[in-house]
């Protein structure tokens, strides 16, 4: 089987589904159909108009395969040609996440400045209400007396 064949006969069972369709299914396709052909160059249009007696039977697969690809996935009563989004729009849409990466980025490196000043604030507060004399710390034994007394806990 080559392509044309297999081409022939999904056109053919999708035109038998096409015929078990209900009305209000066939009438929107129909209404679709003709919004597409709306937005097609006159001379393509002319050239592929279908009857309305036609569409308003039943419409072929083919056809619908043909309107719902043309519709551009608007709705039926949309009759705006596709066109490119403003320059704004474009601009906003590259600024923005730049700008929320930015401002987000920002607000970490604040918070974790922040936490940071809090932690040496309770380690200063610690040391300044502890019985052991500030001089201590500045002692080389001392750091000894700390590394003993931690592997001391550990055991």
């Amino acid at each position: 089987m080559n392509e044309q064949q297999i081409a022939l006969l999904a056109r053919e069972a999708l035109d038998e589904a096409a015929e078990r369709l209900p009305w209000r299914v066939t009438h929107r396709l129909a209404t679709v159909r003709e919004a597409a052909l709306a937005r097609l160059p006159r001379a393509v249009a002319a050239a592929q108009a279908v009857p309305a007696r036609a569409a308003a039977r039943v419409l072929p697969a083919h056809a619908v395969l043909v309107s719902a690809s043309g519709a551009g996935g608007r709705g039926a009563g949309d009759a705006r040609p596709d066109r490119p989004p403003r320059f704004g729009w474009r601009l906003a849409a590259v600024v923005a996440p730049v700008l929320v990466v930015t401002v987000g980025l920002a607000g970490i490196s604040l918070w974790t400045s922040w936490q940071r000043a809090v932690d040496i604030a309770d380690v200063d507060a610690a040391v300044l209400t502890d019985d052991i004399p500030i001089s201590a710390y500045a002692d080389r034994g001392f750091g000894v007396f700390l590394k003993n007394v931690s592997q001391a806990d550990r055991e």
